[in-house]
């Protein structure tokens, strides 16, 4: 053997590194499939929880301006049945606010149940629970809003055209009860509507949500090997 044949020969090309070898690349540090998924489901919640809030506080703000702040001081300053008309007026028109509102609201919780189903692994189960428990506020906030747009305010606007006043006759009695009513379900309607902002922040998601226990390891620091 010729003392000169292990040296290295001159002109011959660096080795070129093969798949698998314990190179550090720029395709290491280019985040896993699951891992984009993960941030564009987070987005897409984002953009449904921002939807959702923004629609509940309309609801919300709406029956509060009209309920607690229009209402007592149209019928303390305007006579009757200037009074009644206004406000009836008013609330016909807000009911159809209102149900546009509890129907986005809708909307938003089926995208962003959509989501928990398309999830790479499941939330944390106490997340789990609330999120349930968020889905089924939104189906009552939304049946109640229906209920006041479909029978109480069509109702009492009937009532008041026929010239029923409240607490006046037997009628009247019957308008004082409907109104009552009313009052009742715009002030659970609120109440549902706040707790449903919070399930919403509260439920909020984030990548790291679909984070699991990988067995993958994790590229290697550049450098010689002991």
């Amino acid at each position: 053997m010729h003392p000169n044949d292990d040296a290295p020969r001159t002109g011959d090309a660096p080795s070129t590194p093969q798949p698998g070898s314990d190179v550090f690349s720029a395709a290491d540090l280019e985040p896993p499939e699951w891992e984009l998924a993960a941030l564009r489901r987070a987005r897409i919640d984002r953009a449904a929880t921002t939807v959702a809030v923004t629609a509940l506080g309309v609801f919300a703000g709406g029956l509060v301006a009209l309920g607690a702040c229009a209402a007592p001081m149209v019928f303390r300053l305007a006579p009757y049945p200037f009074s009644a008309d206004a406000m009836g007026a008013a609330f016909q028109r807000f009911d159809a606010i209102a149900v546009g509102c509890a129907l986005v609201a809708l909307g938003a919780e089926v995208a962003r149940t959509l989501l928990d189903v398309r999830a790479r692994s499941p939330r944390p189960r106490p997340v789990r629970i609330v999120a349930r428990v968020r889905r089924y506020v939104g189906m009552v906030l939304a049946a109640l809003a229906m209920v006041g747009a479909a029978m109480l305010t069509p109702e009492i606007l009937r009532l008041h055209g026929e010239g029923v006043r409240r607490g006046v006759g037997e009628r009247g009695h019957a308008l004082e009860a409907t109104h009552r009513r009313a009052e009742q379900n715009g002030k659970a309607c609120v109440a549902l509507a706040v707790l449903l902002i919070g399930l919403h922040v509260f439920t909020l998601r984030s990548p790291r949500d679909e984070e699991g226990d990988d067995d993958a390891e994790a590229p290697l620091a550049p450098g010689p090997r002991g």
